[in-house]
């Protein structure tokens, strides 16, 4: 026999699981720590290739003028330039990696506020399996 209520449940369930699939229950994988720390690391990467393309695209934007400057520059000077490039890059990341870490942390917080309506549905489906199971050993 049909039951129509166990059957919605696993509709809602399954179609939780196609839809979700990416996103929810891939994160629900991870500990918080570990989902932001994979979210820091990406954004690492990321930010030192964007960083490091981003200074190439200028120095050949300003090949000549920047020859002229290298080569009038002592040590110190080269030195005081590498630093300022460095403040810059850790200046970016901070504000990425900050940028990063709020988004990673209301994603995570997200999907387990949708794991709970999915779970609510197993345990449904559950009970009513179990219930079917103790209906079926009081009639033998």
């Amino acid at each position: 026999m049909i039951r129509t209520n166990r059957v919605k449940t696993m509709t809602r369930a399954a179609i939780f699981e196609k839809r979700e699939e990416r996103r929810a229950l891939y994160i629900s994988r991870f500990f918080i720590s570990d989902y932001i720390g994979l979210g820091v690391l990406k954004s690492i990467i990321s930010i030192t290739f964007a960083f490091i393309l981003g200074i190439c695209a200028w120095a050949v934007y300003h090949a000549e003028d920047l020859e002229e400057m290298i080569t009038a520059m002592t040590l110190e000077g080269l030195i005081e330039l590498g630093e300022q490039t460095l403040g810059w890059y850790i200046l970016v990341l901070a504000g990425f990696l900050a940028i990063t870490v709020t988004v990673c942390i209301v994603r995570y917080q997200k999907a387990q506020k949708r794991l709970k309506g999915y779970r609510s549905h197993l345990r449904k489906l559950m009970k009513s399996y179990q219930e079917e199971g103790t209906a079926k050993e009081q009639t033998l």
